[in-house]
């Protein structure tokens, strides 16, 4: 921030902005104030390589770099990143804006190589984040201050914090942490490669020592624009169409103007990081804002030897800096580093480098990070208002008076914080700690936090041991009430006690009672938010009793004294040599759009430029579960300046019922509203903004139906099912438990998971009254379903419609069927206007309405003998299937496949039912079903181990399929490689000598707990609807040599693409260069199936190599004698002069036997991808929090097409399914689980309360290796499909967890089984510790409490 202040509040203002973009000059006279910069990168300057992920600022795909002048006599320069989905374009005044545009280019062959190592290393897959993803990277090294890395002072540690503000949902993380840290000083103290391993490894090491022998001559930077050094900032005002916006120079032009616009008349702004949110999402209106960025007197820093001094505009950034430099325990009692531990995981580096101090003082959140720590260290603020420059000190413990209430006038301006500096002596002494839980360590607000503060002063005993009072105790928390609230009942009945665990015993009753919560609370989680509150008072105790010396506290205790330090993480891959026989097929082909990824000129599907007339589109949602319509009103909305039409069910001239398999669902509501966020109409609008105010504005009036079902309990009550019983038996399960000497009987439940691809759906339809053509460009998985379904809606034939796919941002299954009915609405619209018509649906719209993972309760009941042999199974799956059928037969069917994981159950009975509820269709995401069979299946070995007393390993292994078994729904196993997979990683992951180790420091560590644990899975590849096995191509050889492939699938970051091109320059033996995928398009290849179950590049792959095959044989014939040697271009250019077909068809079909006929008890998948994973974690048993220390991953990928796309799958998937099993958590308003929210309606709709892995989740160490000498005939080129299989393998994480929580249990008394559902979320690992701290938060059973869900 500009830190000199130039100009008096007499100054002139300005109506304009200037400012740079990429060095390109621009002074900006046309602008709204409620204009985000994002918007008008993507609007006005066709700058789309910025992303639009969420519009929150939680996922970083926007990130954009902001360079500024601080000071223009010592030439100070600032970079900072921010989310540009946030931050005002007004705010960018005297700013040089770099985007990614601006780093380098693939057509300018210029790439940065922050871009360049991204994409050679693997570090991009769908590409949507990546442009965010870079731009961090690149601000990381530019602040770094050195062009050369080899004497960079950037570390592997700056590395691995500085992408806390993006996530990524492909890779899983490891390989852009890799590429990263190329870029690191300190690469030396990774770990190399262990000696003892005589296969081919691949390091984190390996991979930034070959970067530093490539000598980069100069990371180049983008130079700062020389008119901005000189630039002096003034005051400016700007009236907008609906927003003014006020940007004052000095402290008296602020307090001026917060006179003239008092309370609701203006809003102060600053980062805009709350503000925007609260315009965004609740809708708020403000007339005016007044940026208070360039205010001198709120961005001081002052300390004296009694006070520190910060100002209120100081950015979190900027103050975490300073605090680092203020940093000392003896001069500040801890303040400084209380408030560093705070700011360290308070929101993201794009966040804290806009977002002030003071902002989020006046905030008011209960939930504040940083608040608790103020209140714990009697912090004053000092406001100052316009009235004879009236300043007033308010103490802070003061300053919260209700929810977002505070105690300011409306005239009043905050503007510095002074914290006392405690006096400490050796008979006197005053500590300080701050304390935060999250769902997720990575830019996640807390779910309860606390600033703890004690004075205590020596007591003279008798004794030789040392005793101390408490003078004065301050205890404050976030997350317990409708503000930050001070335990002052608690804190006053401490003064003048001993320091000691009665003390703070007595102090967990007394803050108990002092914040009373319960179910109907805001937020939920009770029973674990007072769990909270005691585990942080007690982890205070041993803080303050380690800082003492105190021998009262156990050694074994004192890991509960400080939080964990968490090393920088790595990785390993071992990959098999491919075979001799392959030239291109088996190599590492880079991803053939990474380039284009990094560098932001990958385009996708909204960043396609308008045409001209075309309309925005909103959706008009339902907002009650089944509801009668009585009346809509377009009244308002109609009003709102270029509104043009509303469109419903009266529009569509076909058939307004669609779906997936059965037509079970409406496009538009006719009448009965299935579940909130149902699609009742579409506004159309000539702007984007003018369509989502119409559609806000539409007003509707309900009648209530009931009853309201939204979970599987709820519909099995009501007998709610969609189809009959599904049911699979082998054996004879009534003989198999007469012979059982052990039954056990159980119910595991397993929530669902949002998709959270980074692009959400969006659509074009293109109308033309040409033969009544319509052209769809659509983000799906499904473009010929897609074809057809509109086609139905519309009633017209489907060769009248033509679906394009480009590319997808992510999809996980999560496009294959729920992104056509949006594209329906959007195409009935264009057609009843006859005009173009787009929408990007926004994140929280796109969460809300396009369904989630299913989620299961899964009952079952096992017998089986004294030494762990199964002799029968009886389990029941009911899944949450929502409103309609849409996939989730399919996906029953399959997880009912997948119930025995590896192991053999002699007599066995599986039975499944689809529930159905009031909550938006549930749909397929990646696994369809496996995970949660599977998960069921390691449930019971589980049980059963633990019932036994015996290591799961050995109920593993004593079970496990052998060679030519048939399965539970007759299929004979064969290549069967998880008895070698499981035996290779027992070994190599050292897994047996890690068990004992675990065990040792379990013993030694009291609240600390380390689990480890290793799983088995196999996947079945192939539709089990036969019919989708199948796929076509069509193969065009030009006359220059160069190769146009089409072929039915879709390219969504799994890299089919790219293999595809393989296989084809594999065949027709070119340079793999020469050969192109352009986009999938219905009007090139019909009938197409979706690309899902990881079966797409078996079809694809061998319906190219069928069609390349042909040009190639047909080529052959002209190849004799002095011709063998022919250059690919030269005999191509025979052939056509020789009159041959240079073009070709292929199709595919996958051979008998396969589908599944269940009245039959048959099924028959092509092959299985199998795979065995090892974790290691470690559990703070006291709040939740975990970590995981080291993943092995052993894959049979057969001989795989491409080793590292096929390792980036394996690594996205296994992150991907370790959200599913341990943080990820969808919370749908209900009547019994989450009465504090509406029923019916999803709490989890955006990246601020849905939280997926981050940076800082993945492995410490992890390491993967692909198993040789396996080949696959049933595929081409002997590979195995790898999208789904690998995903369960999260689970491993969860079952460590388990057993982490297991040691704590058993260490505090209760060694009984405990049922652990998923996800294991940091509540529900609180939770299963039980202990006393549990046991006074829950009214009863603690031992047995079972944290809320939604199932």
């Amino acid at each position: 921030m500009v830190k000199e202040s130039t100009q008096q509040s007499t100054s002139p203002t300005i109506d304009y902005l200037l400012f740079y973009v990429n060095g390109k000059k621009i002074i900006e006279h046309h602008v709204e104030p409620d204009w985000t910069l994002l918007w008008y990168l993507k609007n006005k300057l066709n700058l789309t390589g910025s992303k639009l992920g969420c519009g929150e600022g939680g996922c970083g795909a926007c990130t954009v770099l902001i360079s500024q002048c601080l000071n223009r006599h010592s030439d100070e320069l600032e970079h900072r990143t921010v989310n540009a989905c946030l931050a005002p374009i007004c705010s960018v005044d005297g700013c040089h804006i770099i985007t990614i545009e601006g780093l380098g280019s693939v057509a300018k062959s210029n790439l940065h190589p922050a871009q360049s190592r991204l994409a050679e290393m693997f570090g991009s897959q769908c590409g949507f984040c990546t442009p965010g993803i870079v731009m961090s990277l690149y601000a990381t090294v530019t602040s770094s201050n050195h062009s050369n890395p080899s004497s960079s002072s950037l570390t592997i540690q700056d590395i691995e914090e500085a992408f806390d503000g993006n996530l990524c949902r492909c890779t899983g993380y490891r390989p852009i942490l890799d590429a990263a840290k190329t870029f690191a000083k300190d690469i030396h103290k990774l770990p190399s490669k262990d000696s003892s391993i005589t296969k081919p490894v691949s390091t984190t090491l390996d991979k930034c020592l070959s970067f530093v022998k490539h000598t980069d001559k100069e990371i180049k930077k983008i130079e700062f624009p020389q008119e901005l050094r000189h630039h002096i900032p003034q005051s400016i005002y700007i009236k907008g169409s609906f927003v003014e916006w006020y940007r004052p120079i000095t402290l008296n032009e602020l307090l001026h103007l917060r006179s003239t616009y008092p309370g609701s008349a203006s809003k102060l702004v600053f980062g805009n990081t709350e503000v925007q949110i609260e315009t965004k999402f609740k809708r708020l209106k403000y007339p005016r804002f007044i940026s208070v960025t360039h205010i001198e007197e709120l961005q001081q820093f002052t300390r004296t030897q009694t006070l520190l001094i910060l100002g209120a505009g100081v950015t979190l950034t900027c103050l975490q800096g300073r605090l680092t430099e203020w940093n000392d325990k003896k001069l500040d009692g801890g303040i400084c580093q209380a408030l560093i531990d705070q700011l360290k995981y308070f929101a993201s580096t794009q966040i804290r480098n806009v977002a002030s101090l003071g902002g989020n003082i006046v905030n008011a959140s209960p939930i504040s990070d940083v608040n608790p720590v103020l209140q714990a260290a009697d912090a004053v603020l000092e406001l100052h208002r316009a009235d004879t420059n009236s300043i007033r000190f308010v103490p802070l413990r003061d300053f919260f008076l209700a929810y977002r209430r505070v105690a300011m006038t409306d005239d009043e301006v905050l503007v510095s914080i002074h914290i006392p500096l405690p006096t400490s002596t050796t008979t006197n002494k005053t500590f300080i700690h701050s304390y935060k839980q999250a769902r997720r360590r990575d830019d996640d607000i807390g779910i309860v936090s606390a600033g703890l503060c004690v004075q205590l002063e020596s007591i003279n005993t008798t004794t030789d041991k040392q005793q101390w009072r408490i003078v004065c105790a301050r205890f404050s928390f976030g997350g317990m009430g409708p503000t930050t609230i001070l335990a002052k009942n608690t804190q006053q009945e401490l003064i003048g006690q001993t320091w000691s665990r009665t003390t703070i015993t007595k102090a967990c009753e007394l803050a108990l009672k002092e914040m009373p919560l319960d179910e109907l609370t805001p937020g939920g989680q009770p029973e674990y938010r007072r769990t909270l509150v005691q585990s942080f008072l007690f982890k205070f105790y041993v803080y303050v009793c380690s800082e003492l010396h105190q021998l009262s506290v156990d050694p074994k205790e004192l890991s509960a004294a400080h939080s964990y330090h968490r090393a920088v993480s790595h990785g390993q891959q071992i990959i098999p040599e491919r075979p001799n026989s392959q030239k291109i097929v088996g190599t590492s082909l880079p991803h053939r759009s990474a380039y284009l990824q990094t560098t932001g000129e990958a385009k996708y599907t909204d960043d396609m430029p308008s045409l001209p007339n075309t309309l925005y589109a909103a959706f008009v949602l339902a907002t009650q579960p089944n509801a009668r319509i009585k009346s809509i009103d377009l009244g308002a909305a109609s009003k709102v300046p270029g509104f043009v039409t509303f469109v419903n069910h009266n529009d569509i001239k076909g058939n307004n019922m669609t779906g997936d398999i059965v037509h079970d669902e409406e496009v538009f509501v006719s009448s009965i509203t299935p579940c909130v966020g149902s699609i009742i109409g579409v506004v159309l609008c000539e702007t984007e903004r003018a369509s989502y105010a119409a559609a806000h504005l539409v007003q509707i009036e309900y009648e209530l139906l009931t009853p309201t079902i939204f979970t599987i309990d709820d519909a099995i009550e009501h007998q709610s099912f969609l189809d009959n019983e599904r049911c699979l038996q082998q054996g004879d399960i009534e003989k198999g438990f007469s012979e059982a000497e052990n039954i056990l009987e159980g119910t595991i439940l397993i929530g669902g998971q949002e998709h959270f691809y980074l692009e959400t759906n969006c659509c074009m339809a293109i109308p033309s009254n040409d033969d009544y053509e319509l052209t769809l460009y659509s983000s799906t998985q499904n473009p010929s379903k897609t074809q057809e379904l509109t086609a139905l809606a519309l009633g017209c034939d489907v060769n009248h419609v033509v679906c394009h796919v480009k590319r997808m941002g992510g999809g996980f299954g999560g496009k294959e069927s729920r992104s056509i009915t949006p594209t329906i609405a959007i195409a009935v619209a264009a057609v009843k206007v006859g005009r173009p018509v787009r929408m990007n649906i926004e994140r929280d719209v796109d969460m809300c309405v396009t369904g989630q993972r299913h989620p299961f309760k899964i009952k079952y009941k096992v017998g089986f003998t004294n030494e762990g042999q199964f002799k029968a199974l009886d389990v029941y799956l009911w899944s949450n299937a929502g409103c309609s059928f849409d996939l989730s037969m399919p996906v029953l069917e399959r997880a009912m496949l997948h119930i025995d994981n590896t192991y053999r159950f002699p007599n066995i009975r599986v039975r499944g039912r689809l529930c159905k509820t009031h909550l938006p269709s549930n749909t397929a995401f990646r696994g369809f079903g496996g995970p949660q069979g599977l998960f069921g299946c390691e449930t019971i070995i589980d049980h059963v181990a633990r019932h036994l007393k015996l290591d799961a390993l050995v109920i593993r292994r004593l079970n496990m399929y052998k060679e030519g078994d048939l399965t539970h729904f007759s299929q004979p196993l064969e290549r069967w490689n998880i008895p070698r997979l499981m035996d290779e990683l027992v070994e190599s992951s050292d897994f047996l000598q890690r068990q004992k180790t675990v065990e040792e420091f379990n013993k030694l560590n009291t609240y600390r707990k380390r689990g480890i644990a290793i799983l088995p899975t196999k996947f079945g590849i192939a539709f089990t609807a036969k019919f989708l096995n199948q796929a076509a191509a069509l193969v065009h050889v030009y006359k220059d040599g160069s190769v146009l492939i089409s072929h039915g699938g879709t390219e969504m970051g799994q890299g089919l693409h790219t293999k595809m091109i393989s296989v084809a320059a594999e065949v027709l033996g070119c340079n793999v260069n020469r050969v192109r995928i352009s986009e999938t398009a219905t009007d090139k290849v019909a009938n197409t199936s979706p690309t899902a179950a990881s079966a797409s590049s078996d079809l694809n792959g061998m319906a190219i190599r069928i069609a390349c095959e042909q040009i190639r044989e047909r080529l052959n014939k002209l190849v004799s004698g002095d011709d063998i040697h022919l250059p690919w271009e030269s005999l191509v250019k025979k052939a056509y002069f020789s009159r041959i077909d240079l073009c070709a068809h292929g199709f595919y079909a996958t051979p008998e036997p396969l589908g599944a006929d269940f009245s039959q008890n048959r099924a028959s998948f092509n092959y299985f991808t199998q795979g065995t994973a090892a974790a290691e974690v470690e559990l703070d048993t006291l709040t939740g929090d975990w970590h995981i220390l080291r993943v092995d991953i052993f894959m049979d990928v057969g001989t795989s097409l491409n080793p590292q796309i096929d390792i980036g799958q394996i690594e996205g998937a296994f992150i991907q399914g370790v959200g599913l099993f341990t943080m990820e958590e969808l919370i749908w308003g209900d009547h019994k689980q989450y009465k504090w929210t509406k029923p019916g309606a999803l709490f989890t709709r955006g990246p601020g309360t849905y939280k997926i892995p981050s940076f800082n989740d993945v492995p410490i160490d992890m390491r993967v290796e692909l198993l040789s000498n396996a080949p696959n005939p049933l595929a081409i080129y002997s590979s195995k499909a790898i999208g789904e299989p690998p995903l369960f393998l999260g689970a491993v994480v969860f079952f460590a967890l388990k057993n982490a929580c297991m040691a704590y249990r058993e260490q505090q008394g209760y060694s009984e089984y405990f049922p652990f559902n998923s996800p294991a979320t940091v509540e529900r690992l609180r939770m299963a510790c039980t202990d006393e701290f549990t046991q006074r938060a829950c009214i009863d059973k603690h031992e047995i409490f079972q944290a809320r869900g939604s199932y």
